[in-house]
């Protein structure tokens, strides 16, 4: 019971966000490549602990609001289990550790995870209370994640691919302000400044063009992808039904958009899982002349 509620204090559960640090590595002329993927996988672990030392910093400053939220009071440092002296203490192992690991991978990857500790930190302290600014931070901080690949691989990805990285965090964003908005009810200003001047029309309204930028960045990669022809557009449906899926369980609050983890969604797995098996047969398994004509 203690261990699974340090784990939780860590937000393990929230270390998939990570995963997109792989993105590069997808594109990478030599994908199989062992020595890439111990590399791109040391990068994700050294992401994850500086990432988990900002929750808890984060924890230990909005201790006092959590208090009166339905569902945060519960977690380790509102209620009492973990004191402030020990959050204290596991902050800092894991920022040395995970800022000692990331150092040693490459210089120029530990100075952007440096760079990404910080933006994080800024956003906790000001630019959270700021309308709209606030999910574009979470927009910006998935890019910088999906950079650290390509810096640690020394690699290239599709403007495109960047672009539909930050729409889709600004999906995810919208989606939980909107989550938040109606399971708080009254109190959601007294949780989060910005839902005193989010509203649900606005939100919606949000959500539908994130979505839409999401669909077109994709379809215009799909139609260049990794190969110069259209094989990936196939994948588009798929992108479309998972995008809708989403929307659907933010229109019903869905506790899984409240709690931001879409991977509880059984749909959302499938149809996720069914793209990455497709998507990887389309890009390295298929022929090429299927797609070209010839």
């Amino acid at each position: 019971m203690r261990s699974l509620i340090f784990l939780n204090f860590l937000r393990i559960r929230q270390w998939y966000k990570n995963v997109i640090i792989f993105l590069p590595l997808i594109f990478a002329p030599n994908f199989l490549s062992v020595e890439n993927i111990i590399l791109i996988t040391l990068g994700f672990f050294s992401l994850c602990l500086v990432l988990s030392a900002s929750y808890v910093r984060n924890d230990i400053n909005d201790i006092e609001a959590d208090k009166i939220h339905p569902k945060k009071k519960l977690r380790a440092l509102p209620s009492g289990s973990i004191t402030t002296k020990q959050a204290y203490l596991v902050f800092v192992v894991l920022i040395v550790t995970g800022f000692s690991l990331s150092f040693s991978l490459s210089v120029y990857f530990g100075i952007l995870i440096v760079l990404l500790y910080g933006i994080t930190e800024i956003y906790s302290k000001w630019l959270k209370n700021i309308i709209i600014l606030d999910v574009f931070m979470i927009g910006l901080n998935f890019i910088i994640r999906s950079v650290l690949g390509i810096i640690l691989l020394q690699s290239t990805i599709s403007p495109w691919i960047i672009m539909g990285v930050f729409f889709v965090a600004l999906l995810l964003g919208f989606m939980k302000r909107q989550g938040e908005l109606q399971s708080l009810g009254e109190d959601a200003g007294r949780h989060r400044k910005t839902l005193q001047e989010y509203t649900k029309s606005s939100l919606n309204s949000m959500l539908i063009i994130s979505a839409m930028l999401i669909l077109t960045t994709y379809s215009f990669y799909s139609l260049e992808g990794p190969h110069g022809d259209w094989r990936l557009i196939l994948t588009v449906p798929i992108v479309v039904f998972v995008i809708l899926r989403q929307l659907h369980l933010s229109s019903i609050n869905s506790p899984i958009i409240q709690e931001n983890e879409i991977l509880k969604d059984k749909s959302s797995t499938f149809g996720l899982l069914v793209y990455i098996i497709i998507t990887f047969y389309l890009i390295y398994l298929a022929p090429s002349h299927w797609f070209l004509g010839i």
